[in-house]
């Protein structure tokens, strides 16, 4: 019972139990780490370390390695990389979005990472094209309503994102800031699915049915549906995740498109930096994220979709799996962000 599996086990065990936890806390900042000759493998983490530091305890315990998170100030560190162009001793960094691991990439703050163990474990649409990062697990961008508030057939011609801009949705829609990560992802989506122009004219049309000011991340658009506040929204499968296990009884439900391509997804994921001090450990490290078990835990930690095709989801998310086509490479709507957060301003899609 002490071998590799054995551990594995374990490692799920630790999941379970940062599962049956509330979501984790902002507040929640890692040790500081020593600054001396021998340094573990250090991982700059945008996301809390309770969502990252089980994954890196089952790292250790499997080979032995010594893991530690770097500053918890995820915004000072890019702000250090962007005046001095390196993550100050990072050897791996892990994005909690596409915006984010394309910001790093544009600033040449990862080195291409080549492995045939990441190419076969990830499809090429959930990697950069230039091997610089990989996504590491996914969440899909849902309709949520208040099944109290909204009848099926109102629901039946809401076949796209286009459709919440009609006149039935005045008053009764809301939304989450655009500054949330995943909404910019699906301003960029809009954009290539209709043309800048349309996609425009969309956002455009859901500011005029929003039913108050947008909120400032989906967990509080998702408790305002499920109040009644609003009858429907836009916002991701893990925080919706997150709003049914604390939340037993809610009136809130997941609506899908009949045609699952009209839906878009946003990553978490990470690369090894431009300036890490030990890149082959961080590339290890990075390749066995990608494996089986620890993919499955890594996204069972952040409620979400495996990347790995092959990796379980938890029983919480299995059943929305058949409402996520593979997507169109990530890439193309990376490309696209510079454009979305120029439509938003436009737009006044605050």
């Amino acid at each position: 019972m002490n071998g590799p599996r054995a551990r594995i086990r374990l490692a799920f065990s630790c999941a379970s139990v940062a599962l049956l936890c509330s979501a984790c806390s902002k507040d929640e900042v890692p040790p500081a780490f020593e600054s001396d000759a021998n340094l573990p493998l250090i991982v700059y983490a945008a996301m809390p370390p309770s969502r990252v530091q089980p994954i890196l305890d089952a790292y250790t315990a499997e080979t032995g390695k010594k893991v530690q998170l770097g500053p918890a100030d995820i915004k000072l560190s890019l702000k250090t990389f962007e005046t001095i162009g390196a993550l100050p001793s990072a050897d791996l960094y892990l994005a909690q979005s596409l915006a984010d691991l394309w910001y790093v990439a544009e600033m040449d703050g990862f080195r291409p990472t080549f492995s045939e163990s990441i190419e076969s474990g990830i499809p090429a649409a959930l990697r950069d094209p230039e091997s610089r990062w990989t996504a590491l697990a996914s969440s899909v961008r849902f309709i949520v309503y208040n099944s109290e508030r909204v009848s099926a057939d109102e629901l039946a011609t809401v076949n796209d994102y286009a459709a919440l801009g009609v006149d039935r949705w005045r008053g009764k829609l809301c939304l989450s800031s655009s500054s949330v990560p995943g909404n910019r992802t699906l301003v960029a989506f809009l954009i290539r699915q209709f043309d800048l122009r349309e996609a425009e004219i969309i956002v455009r049309r859901w500011r005029a049915n929003l039913a108050t000011d947008v909120f400032d991340d989906d967990a509080a658009l998702i408790a305002a549906i499920s109040d009644g506040q609003c009858a429907v929204g836009i916002a991701g499968s893990s925080a919706f995740a997150v709003h049914i296990a604390a939340s037993a009884g809610s009136p809130i439900a997941v609506h899908r498109f009949v045609d699952s391509a009209e839906m878009t997804v946003d990553v978490s994921g990470g690369g090894v930096t431009r300036h890490a001090h030990n890149p082959g450990e961080a590339a290890d490290l990075l390749e066995w994220l990608t494996t089986s078990a620890p993919n499955a835990l890594y996204a069972a930690l952040g409620r979400e979709f495996p990347a790995n095709a092959i990796s379980p989801s938890t029983p919480a998310i299995e059943s929305w799996r058949d409402a996520v086509s593979e997507p169109a490479p990530l890439s193309a709507l990376a490309f696209l962000h510079g454009d979305a957060a120029l439509l938003v301003e436009r737009a006044k899609y605050r």
